[in-house]
């Protein structure tokens, strides 16, 4: 264990350290994998895919808020439905807009959990920020992740539309429209799963700031526990339990990922819990006080001697004493090995 606080230790003051640097790259490679993502769910213009314009995004992205991120990922998805169909692009801009619009004015620093929901659906772990987010944030973030679920939703809708062909009448046009609304507000899995996010993020949100011991563990726990048992419910209900094992083995993954990160985050030392109650003229306090786990990391220092170099430095004070101390113990006992003689 305390090799692992050790390396916690050395992780966070590198990060410390080289923060300026190290947060531009991880914003670099959160927006190359995103729009490498939409690359891949729907990427029917080329050009889009090409990886200079990748990079160029992604690069972007690096050095603007979370907000910029979420708009030029809305704008590429755009431009993909439009090369395959503009009719479609119409619809895509419109529900976009109204999560973006939604999403701005309530959460507008948590743009990463739009994004971060349909990538992590393709790794089969979304269960990952509905657990993380009630562990470090508020339940406001019910919002951007229920954004984050209908777009990944609104992404396999998109594939299944366009291939469907579309004439110029007014009345083919009325009706492509009313099949993706209602395909969009009668899914009922899409619908299940904003509740079951909801759920987690109350959860462990609620059971996080008890002041019992080991709360934070606890609600990391209940929080997975919550999203298997809304998941079950949900997918025996929809008759899909072939995903039930995926789900679970999912969860149970989400469930380690989010411990490795308040691992790092916070630990917290429950064997020296102290309480202290004291007044005002107003209220009567209790309070709790649980330290930080902090360890020092080791300092390893080498002396080097060169004894073939032909130019020495002066020496320290210190060495200078160390060596008549020597000389001293080395003459005691020469003079004691001659008086016994």
């Amino acid at each position: 264990m305390m090799q692992l606080l050790v390396f916690r230790e050395r992780v966070k003051n590198f990060y410390q350290r080289y923060d300026a640097y190290l947060i531009p790259v991880v914003k670099f490679i959160f927006a190359f994998i995103a729009f490498q993502t939409i690359n891949k769910e729907i990427g029917y213009d080329a050009r889009l895919n090409a990886l200079p314009v990748v990079l160029a995004l992604s690069l972007l992205s690096a050095f603007t808020p979370s907000s910029i991120m979420v708009l030029l990922a809305t704008l590429v998805s755009v431009l993909h439905v439009y090369f395959i169909s503009p009719i479609l692009s119409i619809i895509v801009i419109v529900i976009m807009l109204i999560l973006y619009l939604l999403f701005a004015r309530f959460t507008p620093k948590q743009g990463y959990v739009i994004l971060a929901i349909p990538i992590l659906f393709i790794l089969k772990i979304p269960y990952t920020i509905p657990i993380l987010l009630g562990l470090v944030a508020t339940p406001i973030t019910m919002i951007p992740t229920s954004c984050g679920v209908i777009v990944y939703f609104l992404f396999q809708i998109i594939k299944t539309a366009v291939t469907k062909e579309i004439n110029i009448s007014v009345e083919e046009i009325v009706q492509f429209y009313t099949y993706i609304i209602d395909s969009l507000i009668e899914n009922r899995q899409m619908i299940m799963t904003i509740v079951v996010f909801a759920l987690i993020i109350m959860v462990t949100f609620f059971i996080r700031k008890m002041s019992f011991d080991y709360a934070f563990e606890i609600s990391i726990l209940a929080g997975g526990l919550t999203c298997i048992l809304g998941f079950l419910i949900s997918y025996l209900v929809l008759g899909r339990s072939d995903q039930i094992l995926s789900m679970i083995l999912g969860t149970i993954v989400s469930i380690g990922i989010v411990y490795i990160i308040h691992f790092f985050r916070l630990t917290l030392d429950y064997s020296g819990v102290e309480t202290a109650q004291f007044e005002d003229d107003v209220y009567y306090y209790y309070v709790k006080a649980v330290p930080k786990v902090t360890v020092t990391v080791p300092q390893v220092n080498v002396k080097r001697i060169n004894t073939r170099g032909r130019e020495f430095s002066e020496p320290d004070i210190d060495d200078v004493e160390d060596i008549k101390d020597l000389e001293d113990a080395l003459h005691y006992n020469y003079e004691d090995e001659e008086d016994t003689n």
